[in-house]
């Protein structure tokens, strides 16, 4: 019973892990945004007085890629795992589509998942001098 179980987990997580295609990256480039958090002085968190506003910088990347006949756009954190040096235009990357999210498996070997902001069929180059 054990080497059945056994064998229906290898099964199933082989055929989770063929779910990450090979899509190419077409552009990366820096989408980081600048906030603020309130910060209040007191540890039980009751405002007392004018809160205080500290600078928050939200690291991300708007990475561009093709994949399956579309062209997609999406914003991914930058973190510890994924960073913007880490790939090039023209670079393979394992990615996957659910819905509106976009699930790439960095070089580490973990997966990021980010929001996709936009997605467009690929267009045909005319042929030239025909």
């Amino acid at each position: 019973m054990k080497r059945v179980l056994v064998a229906l987990l290898l099964c199933s997580l082989a055929a989770w892990a063929a779910d990450f295609k090979s899509a190419k990256v077409v552009e990366i480039r820096d989408a980081s945004e600048v906030g603020a958090n309130t910060v209040t002085d007191n540890s039980e968190g009751v405002i007392q007085g004018a809160p205080t506003f500290v600078p928050a910088l939200l690291s991300r990347c708007k990475l561009t890629f093709e994949l399956d006949g579309n062209t997609y756009t999406a914003l991914l954190p930058v973190n510890k795992h994924l960073k913007i040096t880490d790939y090039n235009p023209g670079d393979s990357i394992p990615a996957r589509v659910e819905g509106k999210k976009l699930v790439i498996k960095a070089l580490d070997g973990k997966e990021v998942k980010g929001k996709i902001s936009s997605r467009q069929p690929l267009t045909q180059k005319p042929n030239q001098g025909k």
